[in-house]
């Protein structure tokens, strides 16, 4: 019961945030739809480092550096699953 009631109290703080957005002034949005899509805007991520319990290290690049980096990798990917799969072979 309380868990509802925790749920329904949280939905109905959320309508008027979500109604608080959609009246945001119109001039700023075109703007701000530019910037999202500048492919020169610098992107800060920390990465992992695998097998290490200090932490990562935080990479920063371009829009664009991290488009084609995301693409190579996703290439790279489909490449290895192409060569490791044979549909010829039945399994067992």
């Amino acid at each position: 019961m309380l868990k509802s009631v925790v749920i329904g109290f949280g939905l109905a703080l959320a309508s008027p945030v979500t109604a608080q957005v959609a009246a945001a002034d119109p001039a700023s949005a075109p703007s701000a739809q530019q910037k999202a899509k500048d492919p020169n805007r610098m992107i800060c991520e920390k990465q992992e480092e695998l097998g290490s319990r200090l932490g990562g290290k935080k990479v920063c690049k371009t829009a664009a550096e991290w488009q084609e980096w995301r693409q190579q990798n996703r290439d790279a990917l489909e490449d290895w699953q192409r060569q490791h799969t044979n549909p010829g072979t039945p399994a067992g």
